[in-house]
């Protein structure tokens, strides 16, 4: 049979914590504005669910996308988006050279664009059953899994090139309609039915209305697509900082915060500078730079700063005012 499908399409993400027991250390409104300066602009233009038998996602998705965008660009305010929008007649429909005008009335470096779909398998059962000291025992549950998969493309304002574009899959299986049996009979009876029958899950057309099992599925699917999205922004985009101050063996200190999205866990890359030269086919003096060290952040101080830990080797190596940047995690 073919599988049920449930097409949602938009543009989302989530803020996915490294260390979920790490406590978070919000940036004061001076720390986020000071931070402004070193950041890109992004607008997210479009997020819709055009085409999904399943409507009312946009909402959770567009929150979503804004939690992971915000780490590594300043976002344009929604309002001033549609406002704009609807003062130069702009819709979803209009050709990119529309939006590309938009993005400049705006002040925006990048325009965001993303779409998903998700669907789920044909549900099947997990059933067994065996005897232990005399007495049966049998199981039987209906097993499920969401797929889901996004699409993500960052265009630059500029010069309306493709920054980035990309697309993530994930998967969340999960199980329903659990039963146990201490009677083989009744067992067997009631894996003849659900065998027979091959029970579908029931779908609603609105994720709102969706039972909770069935949409939490849907989310944690999504959920795991966006990682993979987090991990191409910071390499694509990375963030940069210093070394300030060197505190152990082990600890050095990054103008590095929760402003620029910074969390326990992250990895920062210490890079050191190689001589300089002049390329002989520009003209242009350059100034290469290599990996120096891998460290990986033991905690976020404040707005702006964070303490990084790596190997004695490593930490001894680095010197004060380094350039640091933003790692993709493997």
């Amino acid at each position: 049979m073919a599988r049920l499908c449930v097409a949602i399409v938009c543009g989302f993400a989530i803020f996915f914590s490294a260390c979920a027991t790490a406590p978070v250390v919000e940036p004061t409104l001076e720390e986020s504005n000071a931070a402004r300066r070193f950041k890109k602009t992004v607008a997210i233009i479009e997020v819709t669910d055009n085409g999904s038998p399943i409507k009312g996602i946009t909402d959770s998705a567009f929150s979503k996308m804004e939690n992971i965008l915000a780490g590594h660009f300043n976002l344009v305010e929604r309002e001033k988006i549609l406002r704009v929008m609807q003062e130069r007649n702009l819709s979803t429909s209009d050709a990119f050279e529309r939006y590309n005008e938009l993005g400049k009335l705006l002040g925006a470096d990048y325009l965001f664009f993303g779409k998903a779909m998700a669907f789920f398998d044909k549900p099947g059962l997990e059933y067994g059953k065996r005897i232990s000291d005399g007495k049966f025992y049998g199981s039987i549950s209906t097993k499920y899994k969401a797929n889901c998969e996004l699409n993500f493309k960052i265009v630059s304002v500029i010069n309306g090139v493709v920054e980035y574009s990309d697309k993530k899959n994930s998967q969340e299986t999960a199980s329903k309609d659990y039963r146990s049996f201490s009677d083989e009979t009744a067992y067997e009876k009631e894996l003849a039915v659900r065998m027979k029958t091959q029970q579908i899950i029931d779908i609603a057309d609105n994720f709102g209305a969706l039972k909770d099992d069935v949409s939490q599925t849907v989310v944690k699917a999504m959920d795991k697509a966006v990682v993979g999205f987090k991990n191409d922004l910071t390499a694509k985009f990375p963030i940069t900082g210093e070394v300030m101050q060197v505190l152990s063996e082990k600890e050095v200190l990054v103008n590095l915060g929760s402003a620029y999205g910074i969390k326990v866990g992250d990895q920062l890359v210490v890079w050191e500078k190689m001589s300089e030269f002049r390329d002989p086919k520009t003209g242009l003096v350059t100034t290469p730079q290599r990996q120096k060290a891998l460290l990986k952040v033991k905690k976020v101080t404040s707005g702006l700063s964070c303490v990084v830990e790596g190997s004695k080797k490593d930490v001894a190596r680095i010197s004060l005012g380094e350039q640091v940047s933003t790692f993709k995690a493997k």
